[in-house]
């Protein structure tokens, strides 16, 4: 009798002690995340975006460390389902590409330098989401938008270097989302993903230099190189309805100028 007395009285508290752990690391974990919404410029101005620009210029080394290519990324992100892209950012033989993408329509068409016409299809493929590059640059560069919400679980602590960061866990879809968040700006300095139940990360940035773009605050460098946003910028609604083309150049998103 002693003995299930003493299962019934002691055996539970440690099960209690480690839900109420776990409960006081999320509530910590929501908190960190409302300070980093705000950090980047509050959530009524992230959920009016609407389109995201990204250009940067990549850099391609072989084993050696000698660049063996340089080339411009352009790419516009019209939320929830578009997107549109200029890469020269592969050496040979892959070349420069550019097409674009329309979830809702279940339509991409891509254009290699050198071929006579784009190759387009089925936007859905097997492999992954459609709209998966779409969702990415959101919880990547915005962290939180009118369609993607990650949702924070926990808060850890790790270093970069010799610096010290609060790493806020947090889940969407079927990836966890580490951000790596400065202590005292609360803005992310690595993002880290992995997905499914995987312990080993998928990819990684790191970013840094931020800039106020649209009220928001965005990286100015990404991993040792520059990069820029525009926010809602105006663009040119037929590139995704025409054929892609490379003479067209990396600017052909924009929307022309009224005389």
């Amino acid at each position: 009798m002693k003995v299930i007395l003493f299962l019934i009285l002691f055996l539970p508290f440690p099960a209690a002690a480690n839900e109420a752990q776990e409960a006081e690391n999320s509530g910590q974990a929501k908190l960190l995340w409302e300070q980093a919404i705000a950090a980047k410029g509050g959530r009524e101005q992230l959920h009016q975006v609407t389109n995201l620009v990204i250009s940067y210029r990549e850099t391609v080394r072989n084993f050696l460390g000698f660049v063996v290519h340089r080339g411009d990324v352009e790419r516009l992100y019209v939320f929830p389902n578009k997107s549109w892209s200029w890469d020269d950012g592969l050496p040979p033989p892959f070349g420069l590409t550019t097409g674009w993408l329309d979830v809702e329509q279940n339509r991409r068409c891509t254009l290699y330098a050198g071929s006579s016409s784009p190759i387009c299809g089925p936007a859905k493929q097997k492999t992954s989401p459609a709209d998966e590059g779409i969702t990415q640059v959101q919880y990547l560069y915005l962290m939180e938008t009118r369609w993607v919400k990650p949702v924070p679980t926990s808060v850890t602590k790790d270093n970069i270097g010799l610096k010290q960061f609060d790493v806020l866990h947090t889940r969407f879809e079927n990836k966890r989302v580490d951000y790596f968040l400065d202590r005292k700006t609360h803005l992310p300095a690595r993002v880290t993903v992995f997905y499914n139940d995987s312990k080993r990360a998928t990819f990684m940035f790191d970013f840094s230099n931020y800039v106020t773009v649209n009220g928001i605050q965005m990286p100015g460098r990404q991993e040792k190189g520059k990069i820029n946003f525009q926010i809602n910028a105006p663009y040119d609604e037929s590139i995704f309805t025409r054929s892609p083309s490379i003479e067209a150049g990396p600017r052909a998103w924009q929307r022309a100028a009224l005389p």
